[in-house]
């Protein structure tokens, strides 16, 4: 009788095994995350090297290749944490301005290069991207841009001692 006592006290535990597992990814959901990502971040590497030398010639290259590779890497955090999961954060209250800002900021690039054929407007929404891409990364970032500064400076002053200065 007591040992069935204290086994199930073990299980009653609030930090036990299964729910420290039940957020760990399948296997099959990190390879969807991996090649997403993956994808991703060829389709901005491509975009980076490729079409931004060229972008005063042909900026809708350049954009659409971006947003592809952006819309991937979003893609990639969906096949991670599950749709319902991902969408629920990155519709919060504290997240929705960000998410608005730069899911306009990808359909706006795509518009604007795909229908409208605007030079001017592909680029500008191209930058808007840019820059909305890099708010939305800093906020994941542990806090945040206050965080990011600090990491920075604390790399910057690593490699500046390593040349002697």
């Amino acid at each position: 009788m007591p040992s069935s006592r204290v086994s199930k006290g073990v299980r009653d535990l609030p930090g036990n095994l299964q729910s420290a597992t039940s957020s760990v990814p399948s296997g099959k959901a990190l390879m969807y995350f991996g090649l997403l990502l993956a994808t991703g971040v060829f389709f901005i590497f491509i975009a980076f090297t490729m079409f931004l030398p060229i972008m005063v010639l042909m900026p809708q290259k350049f954009a659409i290749c971006f947003t592809l590779g952006c819309g991937f890497i979003i893609g990639s955090f969906f096949a991670l944490r599950g749709p319902q999961t991902q969408l629920a954060h990155m519709t919060s209250k504290e997240r929705l301005p960000l998410t608005l800002g730069f899911i306009g900021c990808m359909g706006g690039t795509i518009y604007v290069s795909m229908v409208l054929h605007s030079y001017v407007l592909s680029v500008l929404f191209s930058v808007l991207q840019v820059v909305a891409l890099a708010y939305y990364a800093i906020s994941y970032f542990p806090g945040g841009s206050a965080g990011m500064r600090f990491l920075t400076s604390a790399l910057t002053s690593s490699v500046m001692r390593c040349f002697g200065r």
